[in-house]
């Protein structure tokens, strides 16, 4: 759980354009401007640092997060290991779940990188939730389209080899930029090995592996020469990795 007031990062109220950036939210576009009012007047906006744990699985929920800016990995600890649930970009909700039904978290939460997180107080959150059908109906809708997402993962788990997930993970991150035949990755790979499943060992084996289908890495660039070869290896499926479906 964070401290609203930890050193580690600076509380402000929002301004004019971060509060429109929520509005056009799925999760806040449709909410009636009173209720809307109620949601962002307990809100704060604080700016972490890299690598600050922002929840942890087994705590209370004590905030709706809105990631603004930045990157946030969600993740579980098991056994001592650590393995990557989702990877979180703006501007988009976290941890819904937890919030609504007034659950402990089932996952935690860190900065990648430096991140603006707005943190709306759960008890509001609930509150508009039992007062107004509207965002109830988007609430579910939100919370739908997160099962999906976790259908979709495990789904790629079990019918996938770890490299076949490395390359549909590489084409997926392409399709986010087809401006550019390569990858940056925007964390170490420890962190992409834990989000695919795989160790980071199996992971430079993985990656090795794919030169032969059109891929090359150069440090943290990963280069697609050939997307007809990584694609015919990967084989995508629009009921695994569609992002619309």
């Amino acid at each position: 759980m964070i401290n609203v007031t930890s050193r580690s990062s600076k509380a402000v109220k929002l301004r004019a354009q971060e509060i429109l950036q929520v509005k056009a939210l799925p999760l806040f576009s449709e909410v009636a401007p009173q209720q809307l009012e109620s949601l962002l007047g307990a809100a704060l906006l604080q700016q972490f640092p890299s690598g600050v744990d922002l929840i942890h699985e087994g705590d209370s929920a004590d905030f709706l997060h809105v990631l603004v800016e930045g990157l946030v990995e969600i993740f579980t600890e098991q056994g001592g290991t650590e393995w990557g649930i989702s990877l979180v970009e703006p501007v988009s909700t976290f941890i819904l779940a937890a919030v609504v039904s007034d659950q402990p978290y089932l996952n935690s939460a860190r900065t990648i990188r430096e991140s603006r997180i707005l943190l709306i107080p759960a008890e509001r959150v609930r509150a508009v939730f039992d007062q107004d059908v509207e965002f109830a109906r988007i609430v579910a809708r939100e919370l739908a389209f997160a099962y999906r997402g976790v259908i979709k993962k495990l789904k790629g788990y079990m019918a996938r080899s770890s490299v076949e997930r490395l390359a549909n993970w590489i084409l997926a991150e392409a399709q986010k930029n087809s401006s550019q035949a390569n990858i940056v990755l925007p964390f170490d790979r420890g962190t992409l090995a834990s989000h695919i499943g795989t160790t980071r060992e199996h992971l430079s084996r993985s990656l090795a592996q794919l030169t032969e289908h059109g891929v090359r890495i150069r440090g943290r660039e990963i280069v697609i020469d050939r997307q007809d070869l990584l694609e015919a290896f990967a084989r995508p499926q629009q009921l695994i990795d569609d992002p619309t479906v």
